[in-house]
């Protein structure tokens, strides 16, 4: 674990939200390779565990070099995760920004657990590095996705719309 950012670790009114590390590849394939949870992603789920474990060292490698991440989340009574949320520095459309990601096992749905993990996704990044904006790129047909990105303060942007993706930031 990167204890070196403050955000390392953080714990929400009911989650754990901490940063990837080995040993988490069969729960983060058994989420990225079911075929639910990828029903608006057009590569489809994961292959194979030496995906998750690709998945896994990019996502070290970027707690490692921007102190900034996604995080495993799992709930406050079971240390199993369901899922994967955070920010990630990437560049879109010529800039850097922070895009903000959020995937969970089927049991997890239904719950507001994307909600709440998206809020302190979005709360850290606008803390931590104020001058990239979040942005949530998803399919115009995930409205579940969309509804996400709105209730944690997201402006639907369909300036920055593409053929594959439906934008969303929280300033440009």
């Amino acid at each position: 674990m990167n204890t070196s950012s403050p955000f390392a670790l953080v714990r929400t009114d009911r989650l754990i939200l901490r940063t990837p590390r080995h040993g988490d590849e069969s729960a983060v394939f058994a989420i990225h390779a079911n075929p639910e949870t990828n029903q608006h992603n057009p590569a489809g789920p994961m292959r194979d565990l030496t995906e998750a474990q690709e998945c896994i060292s990019q996502w070290i490698d970027d707690w490692s070099v921007h102190g900034i991440g996604y995080w495993c989340v799992s709930t406050l009574d079971d240390p199993q995760i369901i899922g994967v949320s955070g920010v990630r520095v990437m560049e879109w459309s010529g800039r850097q920004v922070l895009n903000l990601y959020y995937r969970f096992a089927p049991d997890a749905w239904g719950k507001g657990y994307a909600t709440e993990v998206a809020r302190e996704d979005v709360k850290v990044a606008n803390s931590y590095l104020p001058g990239l904006p979040v942005i949530a790129r998803t399919r115009s047909t995930n409205l579940s996705s969309m509804r996400v990105a709105e209730r944690v303060g997201l402006v639907r942007r369909p300036d920055l719309d593409t053929s594959e993706h439906v934008m969303y930031a929280t300033w440009w």
